[in-house]
């Protein structure tokens, strides 16, 4: 006899509610897992678009200044500052309008100049020291580890602090002591062009200069005749036969000064030649823009002559200030202290660092107009330096720096480069121009062909696409 129960039917049906419960929990667990995911795909891929959208409003704008620097160059061979718009819009129907605008870093100016800087690569160990935020033995430790590609990359130097390469975050300088990325480049070259000074220049303005360099030639002696005339070609002719050697532009001041020349009869001659073979000239400093910390690292320039010097320029004119003999025409540089500085000298810049944002403005936060105030959705920041030394401009860095204030903030190293946008090659045209004590192979000389079409940038109230807002200089 079996001893075996019969089945429970109420457990049986009671089993069988609690599985298909189990079932039909997992099956909206899994619709809701799937649902999210998939919410979650969606969500990525906006950001991933909004977050291209923004990189591309910011490369845009990079574009949209090379374009208007193009446009000045003239003005900024002749030592003037580039004007550049407060930000551009994308008229669109939509509420929501891709914009982009130059933002100046902690509220310096939106433009500021790379020739107003040191070249970390070319200036000389005694030099670097002499700037205030460098002691002798950073000094050689920078020197021993160039050359460098950007000045971000001092950060690898030991002794280079976030602090002392991007600004005080943490009581490590001095009071109104200059971060070093604010006073040391390696962008900075000069196209080795003539003004125009004189009273012949002027049809000889944008013409290479006249080298004497390489030593008396026939191509020499056309070049000379052609700026002056035969006679001036025959002094040169002479000279030259009696050993005369021209290497560097503080010996052509020094040859002015044997024949007893004073110093507004050098301003014609230190336009019109140059002993440097190349289209392009290194390492020189803008006499009108550098800060009393750099003026006072060239060699021949001290502390206080330096000071002398920016407080004058605020009161000269832009004429006067054309060449770089004006110190000693305003009684501020003796004429030793000149020629010993004058081989690191110029009045222009012409490469020049921008910041510029990227993003979206949403209707109703400011419209059309890109106030200071509004605020950008998926906002992305860029700095590049912007290069018109030569007909064509180019783009000679390119960084993404959106999350750099932060990174500093919190007191971390940031990387030399953070998710580059379609990063150019950096151009390093021309020779290098080797001051003395400086014993350094030249780098690589780029392609430029200047025959090319350039592309001229559309003028007047737009560019491209972009409506400008005609709102502020740099």
């Amino acid at each position: 006899m079996s001893n075996a129960l019969p089945p429970n039917p109420v457990r049986s049906r009671g089993l069988v509610i609690l599985v298909v419960m189990v079932v039909v929990t997992l099956s909206a667990l899994i619709g809701s897992s799937v649902l999210l995911l998939g919410e979650n795909a969606s969500v990525s891929a906006t950001h991933d678009r909004r977050s291209a959208q923004s990189r591309l409003a910011a490369w845009s704008g990079v574009q949209a200044v090379m374009a208007r620097l193009h446009e000045q160059r003239d003005d900024l061979l002749d030592g003037g500052a580039p004007v550049l718009p407060e930000s551009w819009t994308f008229p669109v129907e939509s509420d929501i309008a891709p914009a982009f605008r130059v933002v100046g870093a902690e509220g310096r100016l939106a433009a500021t100049s790379e020739n107003a800087k040191l070249d970390v690569n070319l200036a000389t160990a005694e030099m670097l020291e002499a700037l205030p935020m460098i002691d002798a033995d950073l000094a050689r430790a920078i020197v021993g580890a160039r050359p460098f590609e950007s000045v971000a990359e001092l950060g690898s130097v030991p002794g280079v602090t976030p602090a002392l390469l991007y600004g005080d975050r943490g009581g490590e300088l001095e009071p109104d002591m200059l971060p070093l990325s604010e006073v040391l480049t390696v962008f900075a070259f000069d196209p080795n062009i003539q003004l125009g000074a004189g009273e012949q220049g002027e049809e000889h303005r944008g013409n290479q200069r006249v080298n004497l360099g390489l030593g008396w030639s026939d191509a020499l002696e056309r070049a000379v005749i052609d700026r002056w005339d035969e006679s001036v070609a025959e002094i040169l002719k002479s000279l030259f036969e009696q050993g005369e050697s021209l290497k560097r532009t503080s010996d052509v001041v020094a040859l002015y000064r044997r024949f007893g020349a004073s110093p507004e009869d050098w301003i014609e001659g230190l336009d019109a030649l140059t002993t440097i073979d190349s289209e392009h000239v290194r390492g020189l400093v803008d006499l009108n823009r550098a800060s009393p910390e750099v003026l006072g690292a060239v060699p021949g320039i001290d502390e206080n002559k330096a000071r002398d010097i920016a407080d004058a320029r605020e009161r000269l004119g832009l004429d006067q200030r054309r060449s770089i003999v004006w110190p000693v025409i305003e009684g501020i540089l003796t004429q030793d202290e000149f020629q010993e500085a004058c081989d690191w000298l110029t009045t222009r810049s012409m490469q020049w660092r921008v910041r510029v944002e990227g993003g979206s403005l949403i209707a109703g936060e400011g419209g059309d107009e890109l106030s200071e105030s509004a605020e950008m959705r998926d906002r992305v920041v860029v700095e590049c330096v912007i290069d018109v030394s030569s007909r064509r401009p180019r783009v000679a860095y390119l960084r993404d720096v959106t999350g750099l204030e932060l990174a500093l903030a919190l007191g971390a190293s940031p990387d030399e480069e953070t998710d580059p946008i379609d990063e150019p090659e950096e151009p390093v045209p021309g020779e290098v121009f080797e001051p003395a004590g400086v014993d350094r192979p030249a780098p690589p000389e780029p392609a430029q062909d200047e025959s090319e079409t350039e592309s001229e940038p559309v003028g007047g109230g737009r560019i491209g696409r972009w409506a400008v807002d005609q709102g502020s200089s740099s």
